[in-house]
């Protein structure tokens, strides 16, 4: 170990070197599309269930429009979300004041599953790869991920279906109006995934 010249205190001391920190790193999946968009990233361990929330919302381009939910199985019960009173039965536990670590414990479950837009009903897999120290101070980090997630509001998988038709010049004749669906889409192509320009927008 390196000292420094008085009293013999750490170097790493002395200088105030920060601890390295621990952070989750996480893999979500989109469920029931094929090939399946997917992204990774880093996220503090003290975060909360609601940071995960835009986290995935962040890094997979969605809207942050609708409701949402976390379950332990995709027909069990709520693990996190938002609270609602007038909701029948008990109102989910609100995700600002649920922390991942309550779940995500050392011998406890690796994956859960992330419900948003309850009309559209996307599914995700929520996998806890791994907790890794790192010496960097940040509180999220995008690492990778493949595909473009489907547009807010198309419709569920049948309208992602017409969408991926549409904008890959292959429009089925469940697609009424091929030429309106292209304007509305815009740019938007299902392999289209900028790696770099996300992680910039994503990182905080």
């Amino acid at each position: 170990m390196v000292y420094a010249a008085e009293g013999l205190v750490p170097l790493a001391r002395a200088f105030g070197t920060p601890p390295a920190m621990q952070y989750y790193r996480i893999e979500v999946r989109l469920l029931d599309v094929r090939p399946a968009p997917w992204r990774r990233f880093l996220l503090k361990k003290s975060a909360t269930f609601e940071n995960l929330h835009l986290a995935i919302q962040d890094a997979c381009d969605w809207g942050n429009c609708h409701l949402y939910g976390f379950h332990e199985s995709m027909d069990g019960p709520a693990l996190a979300g938002i609270p609602d009173d007038d909701t029948f039965g008990e109102p989910d536990p609100d995700a600002s004041k649920v922390k991942l670590a309550s779940f995500f414990s050392e011998d406890g479950p690796s994956r859960c599953f992330y419900q948003y837009d309850f009309g559209d009903n996307w599914w995700h897999a929520v996998r806890l790869v791994e907790t890794v120290s790192v010496p960097e101070r940040f509180v999220r980090r995008l690492e990778a991920g493949a595909r473009a997630f489907p547009p807010e509001d198309c419709g569920g998988i049948p309208g992602d279906e017409n969408c991926v038709s549409v904008a890959t010049d292959k429009p089925s004749d469940a697609v009424e109006d091929p030429e309106g669906l292209r304007e509305w889409l815009g740019d938007w192509h299902p392999e289209r995934f900028d790696l770099a320009a996300a992680t910039r927008a994503f990182e905080l």
